[in-house]
């Protein structure tokens, strides 16, 4: 593409490129190998080339050796002999890329050709971004479409509160020393530790920018990790407190992620509920924290004395 790239940030000027960004791709890989091939053919099929690319095998049981083997003159593999999670498969990578610019990439998921380009376009024109990310499409079977779109919803005024309320940058370019300096990725969390490291950058002084085209491929298979939705949404929670616990919060930011974490504390305890699974001690639990509303406190409430009949007036 020649000229502008669309983008969406807060307000600041497009500079004249004072020098050109190098870029890293890293991918972490789990039990993916039959996805990873398609992965890094789409990194090798950039119109704007990746100066490095590591890939980090967080202890797999199948084959990425064999998935590798095409790419592995170009590729830094790096390799945990225990599976250690997300956070830590991550970091592992980063520390073997030495790049002005790190880019994510699931081993199951793609990139459309333009995506470095379009990224490396953005960071070199606005050095005050530190995060900068495009939307996405949904790829794989039984995907159905929807009308929502990330470019409708991106913040570009408050982003510091924004972050707080929900994960706005999938799988975005980071500038490495920004990303090193919030200290990475937090390796405790087996689940979502991207959002929970954005809050850490964001809270040192970090803005994002966005190129609102679906130049990610985001893949839907049964075995991905999202595919498990209740170790999804106690790995929101768990990453919820996390963040109400930081220390840098303000007055203001700390209402706001009390909110989120009550939120996602809610919506984690009404899907148990709804199979069956909360128990009266969570319920109890969850009443001793309190609610912002009277229906969802009565809710609770019933709960605590039958989680049955709590379950059968959800479902009127």
């Amino acid at each position: 593409m020649t000229g502008e790239w669309p983008h969406l940030a807060p307000p600041g000027e497009l500079l004249a490129p004072a020098q050109r960004l190098t870029i890293g791709v890293l991918v972490t890989a789990h039990d993916v190998a039959a996805h990873l091939p398609a992965a890094l053919d789409s990194v090798f099929a950039q119109t704007r080339a990746a100066d490095q690319v590591a890939v980090c095998d967080d202890a797999s049981s199948d084959d990425v050796e064999g998935a590798l083997r095409p790419f592995r003159d170009r590729v830094r593999l790096v390799r945990h002999p225990v599976q250690r999670g997300e956070g830590a498969a991550k970091n592992t990578a980063v520390t073997a890329l030495d790049t002005d610019l790190v880019v994510v990439l699931d081993g199951d998921d793609e990139m459309a050709p333009q995506r470095l380009e379009a990224l490396g376009w953005l960071a070199e024109r606005r050095p005050d971004l530190h995060l900068l990310t495009t939307t996405w499409e949904e790829f794989g079977p039984g995907v159905e479409r929807t009308e929502w779109s990330l470019a409708d919803h991106f913040p570009t005024v408050d982003q510091r509160a924004e972050i707080l309320r929900w994960n706005f940058l999938p799988a975005p370019a980071m500038r490495r020393t920004a990303l090193l300096d919030a200290g990475g990725f937090d390796e405790t969390l087996r689940y979502g530790p991207d959002w929970e490291c954005y809050v850490r950058m964001f809270l040192r002084g970090a803005a994002a920018g966005l190129v609102p085209l679906p130049l990610y491929r985001y893949r839907q298979w049964p075995g991905q990790q999202t595919a498990d939705r209740e170790r999804v949404l106690a790995g929101r929670v768990r990453v919820a407190e996390m963040i109400a616990a930081n220390a840098l919060l303000g007055p203001a930011d700390r209402c706001i992620a009390d909110r989120s974490l009550r939120e996602l504390r809610y919506a984690y305890w009404t899907w148990r509920l709804d199979r069956g699974a909360a128990t009266r001690s969570e319920s109890l639990a969850l009443l001793r924290r309190g609610s912002p509303s009277a229906r969802r406190t009565a809710m609770i409430a019933l709960s605590t004395l039958s989680p049955y009949l709590a379950r059968r007036v959800r479902r009127r």
